[in-house]
């Protein structure tokens, strides 16, 4: 009897943590996430992010002039981890070409966030907005349903990529530095 309780609690432990690591919000019924996301040459909604370079914050206005890279993540989630490695891959090698790259984190634990950032060498500017996707204004005005979700945003401050997948973010990163 106690081994059968021992197994319904676990699946039910397992079943909780699967949902905690969702990577979606609002339902798996999208059928084109990509579809969602806002359309090239809108003008990319302002935030201000509060980072560790910049503890009294940064507008993305402020990082006009140049190309910038947004990845919406969170640390629990299996596909965001997945896109690590990917992740520093493109900052090492367009960073040094101007493009400014930004996280923005829709953790609820800074601990936890701050720890999966220092541990995986995440160098570039993270922001992590202390609340889930689905309180995050940052989040409704991007329109996030998924993440990873990445956004490039060019040197006007409008919408030139959007994607949830880094290697469709990779080859237009390739297209715009040729």
């Amino acid at each position: 009897m106690k081994t059968i309780r021992s197994r319904i609690i676990a699946a039910m432990l397992a079943a909780v943590a699967l949902c905690l690591s969702a990577c979606t919000f609002g339902g798996d019924d999208e059928p084109d996430y990509d579809a969602t996301t806002l359309a090239v040459g809108t003008t990319a909604p302002l935030f201000t992010m509060y980072t560790d370079e910049y503890p009294d914050g940064i507008s993305l206005a402020q990082l006009r002039g140049g190309y910038v890279l947004v990845e919406f993540w969170r640390s629990g989630c299996r596909d965001c981890q997945a896109v690590t490695e990917r992740m520093k891959e493109l900052y090492d090698t367009y960073a040094p070409q101007g493009i400014t790259f930004v996280g923005v984190s829709f953790d609820t634990d800074v601990d936890a966030w701050r720890t999966y950032v220092e541990d995986n060498g995440l160098d570039w500017m993270q922001h992590c907005e202390q609340k889930s996707a689905s309180e995050s204004a940052v989040a409704a005005a991007y329109n996030i349903r998924w993440v990873p979700t990445f956004y490039l945003i060019d040197p006007e401050g409008n919408v030139a990529f959007a994607t949830i997948s880094i290697e469709k973010m990779a080859d237009e990163l390739r297209v715009k530095s040729e």
